[in-house]
């Protein structure tokens, strides 16, 4: 009984390492977009239309509804403290794509059919880095306008939703980073 009391935890601990890692592992395949990326991707005539983003964080957006307006067009209704609410989550890592550029912020969309979310410039330790932009900002929520609705939206994975960023694959930045050119040498004209 010992022994199998000793190999369980063997088990669940080798379980649980592993499932950090491989975490681990899946985020440091991923970088945060910058305005130097965005530039160097301009610079090289890439479409930023054509560029595969993802999202950092959970991001949960709720918004209450009249209890004779129960129609909903994208996310989960349920019933809160006697009140519907309808909610709309995106999952970190979820892929996205950029629709438009309105004003700087990149409108991207994780959703055929359903509005883009806007991603700005941050500022502070975000500095230079693609961030979900909102208005009306409390306890670390914001307001988006999503589907024509105005939704809060919460980060289900972090304190403030201020620090949900846009991600790229790395294998893309490492390709822009290793292209060179090698020159062959020029001797003079006899």
């Amino acid at each position: 009984m010992k022994y199998f009391f000793y190999a369980l935890c063997v088990f669940a601990f080798t379980e649980f390492s592993e499932g950090c890692s491989s975490s681990a592992k899946m985020r440091a395949a991923y970088v945060p977009f910058t305005k130097q990326l965005k530039d160097r991707l301009e610079g090289e005539n890439v479409d930023i239309k054509q560029v595969q983003f993802y999202v950092d964080q959970k991001l949960i957006m709720s918004r209450y509804l009249d209890n004779d307006k129960a129609q909903v067009t994208s996310g989960v209704v349920k019933l809160e403290n006697g009140r519907y609410v309808n909610e709309v989550v995106v999952p970190p890592f979820t892929p996205g794509v950029c629709e438009d550029i309105v004003n700087g912020n990149l409108m991207v969309n994780f959703e055929k059919g359903s509005s883009d979310l806007g991603f700005g410039l941050g500022s502070n330790y975000s500095a230079g880095q693609y961030v979900l932009y909102g208005y009306d900002w409390k306890n670390g929520t914001a307001v988006v306008n999503f589907d024509n609705q105005k939704f809060r939206v919460r980060c289900g994975t972090c304190p403030d939703v201020a620090s949900a960023r846009l991600l790229i694959r790395k294998n893309v930045v490492d390709k822009f980073e290793k292209k060179t050119r090698v020159l062959e040498g020029r001797k003079v004209d006899q």
